[in-house]
């Protein structure tokens, strides 16, 4: 049965990283980098899943437990402090271990497309991480990582994208990389608060920052290739 689950999770994961994954390839296709690089990236984003998950999963259960204070500034130290905190600053160390002294990378460009593949890897993992732990049966989990697929796994995806150009400004600009991490963390924490809020016109808010931010990548890269 885990096994079964299991194949099903990382099939229904994979649709929406497909999607994303083509964007930001398309984006590269001038110089593109080398699709082994791309995979070892990919890779790296969905290992380092594991423990992160674990330990804001931990920090999450006993905060909603213990938590004495009200219930908006419950979901603000959960959403900033604990989900956004945790999850964005291992991106960016693991960016900066793991792909910032790569030969591959060698132009500003690259630091986008890295960055991106890195936060679809950490995505790939993540929702199939939440089907297990949140699904009752396998078409509820199946269901519930499609869901996500339509605006965290754009989170990820966007968020891994900005720490990667910070970065890059950092080796090639010789610019802090650390605006990019307050920007990152901001945004996610927003995201979560929304969605924890569980608004039933939450799909709405969550949208329009999510598309913002993406045109605004968008324009930048066209610019970068210009």
């Amino acid at each position: 049965m885990f096994w079964r689950d299991l194949l099903f999770y990382m099939f229904f994961s994979f649709l929406p990283i497909a999607f994303w994954l083509f964007i930001c390839l398309f984006w590269d296709r001038s110089a593109p980098e080398p699709k082994r690089e791309i995979f070892k990236v990919f890779l790296l984003g969905a290992l380092v899943t594991f423990p992160l998950m674990l330990i804001t999963g931990y920090l999450t259960f006993w905060g909603e437990k213990f938590w004495g204070g009200g219930a908006i500034i419950r979901v603000i130290v959960l959403s900033f402090l604990i989900d956004s905190l945790l999850e964005e600053t291992g991106k960016y160390f693991l960016f900066r271990l793991g792909v910032y002294s790569r030969h591959h990378f060698n132009q500003v460009r690259d630091g986008f497309i890295y960055g991106m593949v890195l936060g679809l890897g950490f995505a790939f993992a993540e929702n199939i991480l939440y089907a297990f732990l949140s699904a009752e049966n396998i078409w509820l989990g199946s269901s519930l990582i499609l869901g996500r697929g339509l605006t965290a796994t754009l989170l990820h995806f966007l968020t891994g994208g900005i720490i990667g150009y910070y970065w890059a400004l950092a080796k090639f600009k010789s610019q802090s990389p650390f605006k990019g991490l307050v920007w990152v963390l901001l945004l996610h924490g927003l995201y979560n608060t929304i969605v924890r809020f569980n608004w039933s016109w939450s799909l709405i808010p969550l949208s329009i920052l999510l598309i913002g931010v993406y045109l605004t990548i968008f324009r930048r890269i066209q610019r970068l290739a210009d």
